[in-house]
């Protein structure tokens, strides 16, 4: 029996923190206003006025391209921005990237969705920016607010926001998250898959709700997130055309499910840790050479982006267990690392962990598990290192405990832990990560029940010479 197997084994049988319970809202269910979701977000809005807006942005944040839906078809969707310290400098952008989203479920719900990117922006500047629609008497309609997104600031330091798991109700961590988004302390957010719970249902109208909720979250900091499995509906449509504006067109791939970017010392990959389960042989294979072949081209610039995260949404490692025969940290995360089984050599294939290790990757940034778990620098279920200071392979990061309808999971309180479990918090929280040449910073906030008082949980400062 392997070590991991072994570790993870002996956490079931002593699992003695088991958490059963759910709220109204997860899939197939319909949701509640709670304390975390209260607001004027799903009021009636017009056939042609704007919602569900959000922001992603390129390598460097040189372009930022906004999204919005609007409830029927429009003649010309309109962007208009500005720097906030210059209102009379004023760019409008028409026209852009406009279709029609069908749900493919019984009633074909259908949205119209718009994107359009900016011009190359000025670095260290904020920028306010709304967007509107213009029918064919050239009158517009414009966005009930305004929002506000910055470029890359002068010098080596990026700080970014990243969390996972985020639910239309229960989204304890979602009022800390606005603020942070409104700071402009923070360059992007990244979410390590699962969101709403479900957009597809009820013929996808609950996907228009999330999205309207976390507009004030999405439209105020570039979204740079990943798919996750409760996106899966429909061969990942949702996810595929809502998320439409990140820069998948820039990293060689053929659509949302996966691309990668640059920003000042990072180089971030949004993979997809869905293929195994959902997919073909084929789209494997495409989802990892793709994979190999942007991290050999990252590997190239080293000197200039010393590091490397892979953001994805299932773990490679956990040891949390929300039920007697929960096998996620024992099934799932085996073929998160080495593949599935080939029925004719009875050998696994095609994992991602050693790809990882290859190309020296330094995070791997997920969620999946409604908790938050880091590890020491590991390959093989063995601790390569307990220090983190030139770690000779990929430590993981899970920040899967911004909230939802299935609450955390928690984790037993006496052990034992596998040797490469470094720290564990069973409560909400999001994380945050400052970059710079030569380190990490990385600090993992709780937040209470009522969505405040962030208190430091965990930290860890990675370096490298």
């Amino acid at each position: 029996m392997t070590p991991i197997l072994l570790s993870t084994l002996v956490l079931l049988v002593f699992s003695l923190c088991v958490n059963s319970a759910q709220l109204k809202g997860g899939p197939g269910a319909q949701w509640d206003y709670d304390q975390y979701n209260v607001g004027d977000w799903n009021r009636t809005y017009g056939i042609t006025e704007p919602q569900q807006i959000h922001i992603s942005i390129s390598s460097q944040a040189e372009y930022a391209k906004v999204q919005f839906a609007t409830q029927g078809e429009v003649h010309t969707a309109i962007l208009n921005y500005w720097p906030k310290s210059s209102p009379h400098k004023s760019i409008v952008i028409e026209g852009g990237e406009n279709w029609a989203f069908v749900d493919n479920g019984t009633a074909h719900h259908t949205i119209y969705l718009h994107n359009l990117q900016t011009l190359k922006l000025k670095p260290a500047t904020v920028f306010q920016y709304k967007v509107g629609t213009k029918d064919s008497h050239g009158k517009v309609t414009w966005s009930k607010g305004e929002f506000e997104f910055h470029t890359a600031r002068r010098g080596n330091t990026v700080n970014f926001v990243a969390t996972a798991d985020l639910g239309l109700v229960n989204a304890v961590a979602m009022p800390a998250l606005q603020r942070l988004a409104k700071s402009h302390k923070y360059d992007f957010l990244t979410l390590s898959g699962d969101q709403a719970y479900d957009m597809a249902d009820f013929n996808g109208t609950k996907g228009d709700e999330y999205m309207r909720f976390a507009e004030n979250l999405f439209a105020n900091i570039p979204f740079m997130g990943a798919v996750g499995n409760h996106e899966n509906a429909y061969n990942f449509s949702h996810w595929k055309n809502r998320f439409n504006n990140v820069p998948f067109q820039k990293s060689g791939f053929s659509n949302p499910m996966q691309y990668s970017y640059d920003y000042k010392s990072l180089h971030i990959v949004a993979w997809s840790s869905e293929g195994a389960f959902e997919g073909s042989t084929n789209e494997i294979l495409t989802s990892l050479n793709w994979l190999e072949n942007d991290l050999k081209e990252a590997n190239r610039n080293r000197k200039v982006r010393p590091w490397i995260i892979v953001l994805g949404h299932r773990p490679m490692y956990c040891t949390s267990f929300s039920s007697p025969t929960d096998g996620t940290c024992i099934t799932e995360t085996q073929t998160i690392r080495e593949g599935l089984v080939d029925p004719a050599t009875n050998t696994r294939q095609h994992g991602v962990e050693a790809l990882l290790k290859k190309y020296k990757v330094d995070i791997y940034l997920c969620g999946h598990r409604h908790n938050f778990e880091r590890t020491y620098p590991v390959y093989n279920g063995q601790v390569t290192s307990k220090s983190y200071h030139n770690a000779p392979s990929t430590f993981q990061y899970l920040v899967g405990n911004s909230g939802n309808y299935e609450l955390t999971i928690p984790f037993n309180t006496t052990g034992p832990f596998p040797a490469w479990s470094a720290s564990r918090y069973s409560g909400y929280g999001f994380s945050t990560v400052k970059a710079t040449q030569h380190s990490l910073e990385l600090t993992h906030y709780g937040v209470d029940n009522n969505g405040t008082h962030e208190r430091v949980i965990d930290h860890v400062v990675v370096t490298k010479d």
